[in-house]
């Protein structure tokens, strides 16, 4: 079954031994929907700082950059890249500059919504973990019990709503990667494939690879693993392992619908892909929504706790 994980590792929240060190640039989970008040939008949002204020920090980090990253022509190398550089906090609030493709795109605060002339919204602050899941359960040989471990707990996030236009296609690949000083340090798509597919010995390695190298790096393990997962069946691993690999989060964003198309905040990620990576073994944690209700309108994300 699934390989044993330390007490918060989950959708992405520390998968790694090296992302530990600092969870102001440990991603925990990224998203990406049409806007549900405005079809012409998109929304991309990525949380980092897994129980931000018990056991990270409830800020961005001063050294780092986080860098949303599109593929617009399905080579999952970024074609445009939204990056978000932050100073370190005063009075309660960092500022931050927002670099697209290299040029400032927008600047603002902490805590409050940024509006740019193009039509942009951004808003970068704590907010409640959107992420829900019977980890302990998870962790105890499938033995799930619906409790949610990540309810009550907090996440720092950062949430660009754009329009669509500026994407390109309707159809793109969208990840987000963190640098520190400069150097890879982190890196997520799809939800739980580097915790869940991913040897222990090469979760390091996957974070601060490029995801375009993905199936010939570690596409071998990848459908091992899943092979293991759903009884042998060999064919549906190899398939499954080309659909997930590379590690990008595709969307076509004239759809409303979510996942596997993109990610939405409310779509249980988790039961569909214990669904298929056990082909239909486990369908099921027991936990079917989050503890709180999103809100309708921007950013999205409830208020933390």
């Amino acid at each position: 079954m699934f390989v044993a994980i330390s007490s918060l590792s989950a959708a992405d929240h520390l998968d790694s031994p090296s992302v530990q060190n600092d969870g102001r640039l440990d991603i925990n989970d990224i998203y990406a929907f049409q806007s549900p008040q405005n079809a012409d939008n998109v929304v991309l949002i990525a949380t980092v700082n897994p129980a931000a204020g018990v056991f990270s920090p409830t800020d961005f980090s001063a050294n780092g950059n986080y860098e949303f990253n599109i593929d617009q022509n399905g080579d999952a190398v970024a074609d445009l890249s939204y990056v978000f550089t932050f100073n370190r906090t005063r009075r309660g609030r960092q500022s931050y500059l927002v670099r697209r493709n290299g040029s400032v795109y927008a600047s603002g605060q902490t805590g409050q919504t940024v509006t740019t002339s193009g039509g942009a919204k951004i808003h970068a602050a704590l907010f409640e973990d959107p992420f829900f899941f019977d980890l302990q359960g998870f962790q105890n040989g499938f033995q799930f019990t619906g409790d949610d471990f990540f309810a009550g707990l907090n996440v720092s996030a950062i949430v660009l709503e754009i329009p669509r236009t500026e994407l390109g296609p309707d159809n793109v690949g969208f990840w987000v990667r963190t640098t520190d000083g400069g150097v890879p340090f982190d890196r997520m798509g799809r939800p739980a494939i580097n915790t869940v597919l991913i040897s222990s010995g090469s979760k390091d390695l996957f974070n601060i690879s490029a995801p375009a190298n993905d199936p010939a790096n570690f596409g071998a393990q990848v459908a091992n693993t899943i092979a293991t997962l759903n009884g042998g069946d060999t064919a549906t691993a190899q398939a499954l392992t080309a659909i997930l690999l590379p590690d990008v989060l595709t969307v076509d964003t004239s759809s409303s619908a979510g996942f596997l198309n993109g990610r939405q905040l409310v779509d249980d990620v988790i039961d569909a892909e214990l669904n298929l990576l056990t082909n239909g073994g486990v369908t099921t944690d027991g936990v079917d929504a989050n503890d709180v209700d999103f809100p309708v309108g921007f950013p999205y994300l409830a208020s933390p706790n």
